[in-house]
């Protein structure tokens, strides 16, 4: 019998008249178990970002009545020294801290994928430890460590007779604690990801390759890092994303404020106190769309750089 004649029932019921609600009616139950995920998918999801979109092009406070502006939000923000002074704060950030995070957790990740270690599972949960710890409290701490007076790394440094560096109080070396945080909060989460990554590679590629006489670079160029290549542009976009979003570090090391000469504001910083210490609604709005924007042109550039290429 010809399928294309006679399609299944379910097609059947869907190309009638009322097919599709008849189906839905009969399936109704189903439809009752999920209907809690698209109802927050609804309320909490795409109404806010719905609202957004439309916050984008007003003048609001907060309260009280909202003003159409049409797009002079987007336009303020091509003025607006200090967003693109934000925008060079979170860049550096991103390429201060990625290729290090990556190099190391990929090292950290070959180390304890090897059987030579004894007790590896236990320092694979050191490492990951770091993850697992809130980023507010993680930052607090680090703000107690890098303190210019009492801090415990400028009393180390004094004991090695290196004057005490100023952590929090200069421009380049707030940037250089908050990618010291990075490192130490990140690089677990993608060790585990690489770990898992090496450890579903077929063990018979390492066999051939000793049979060849390969040492160890030769398994690195030509088994490891090709075998992690769609592991590793995934992490690079994750973390590429994450650090266009970074806020939590700069927000708590530096009490709410963009740092000294606003050397540690960045994007999301910046749209926070828009929104909450300056009360304007709709740039903030605005300013989460460019940097939706700026997400997806990054994310897209790697994606086409290392995608087809790949990293080897």
């Amino acid at each position: 019998m010809n399928s294309k004649e006679n399609p299944p029932k379910v097609l059947q019921d869907v190309g009638q008249p009322g097919g599709l609600l008849k189906k839905m009616w009969r399936w109704r139950y189903a439809y009752l178990f999920i209907a809690p995920f698209f109802i927050n998918f609804l309320i909490f999801q795409l109404f806010p970002i719905a609202f957004a979109v439309y916050l984008s092009f007003m003048k609001w406070s907060g309260f009280g009545e909202m003003k159409p502006v049409g797009l002079n939000n987007y336009r303020r923000l091509l003025l607006d020294e200090r967003f693109i002074i934000s925008l060079k704060n979170t860049t550096v950030l991103w390429l201060g801290h990625i290729f290090v995070l990556l190099a190391l957790a990929f090292l950290l990740a070959v180390a304890l994928n090897s059987r030579k270690i004894v007790g590896r599972s236990i320092y694979r949960s050191f490492v990951y430890l770091p993850n697992v710890t809130p980023i507010a409290v993680m930052a607090l701490v680090f703000g107690f460590i890098f303190e210019a007076n009492f801090g415990v790394l400028n009393n180390f440094l004094g004991g090695l007779g290196i004057s005490g560096v100023p952590w929090l109080t200069q421009p380049n070396w707030a940037k250089v604690s908050i990618v010291l945080i990075n490192l130490w909060g990140a690089t677990g989460w993608y060790m585990v990801i690489l770990l898992a990554g090496l450890q579903s590679i077929d063990p018979t590629l390492y066999e051939a390759a000793d049979i060849d006489g390969a040492n160890g670079w030769d398994k690195l160029a030509h088994i490891m890092l090709p075998s992690l290549r769609g592991l590793l542009i995934f992490c690079f976009i994750t973390e590429t994303i994450g650090s266009f979003q970074l806020f939590t570090e700069p927000y708590v090391l530096m009490h709410g404020t963009g740092g000294p000469q606003n050397g540690t504001l960045t994007t999301s910083l910046y749209m926070y106190l828009s929104a909450f210490t300056y009360n304007n609604m709709g740039y903030a709005s605005a300013m989460s769309f460019a940097l939706f924007a700026i997400i997806v042109i990054a994310s897209i550039i790697q994606w086409r750089l290392f995608g087809e290429e790949g990293f080897v």
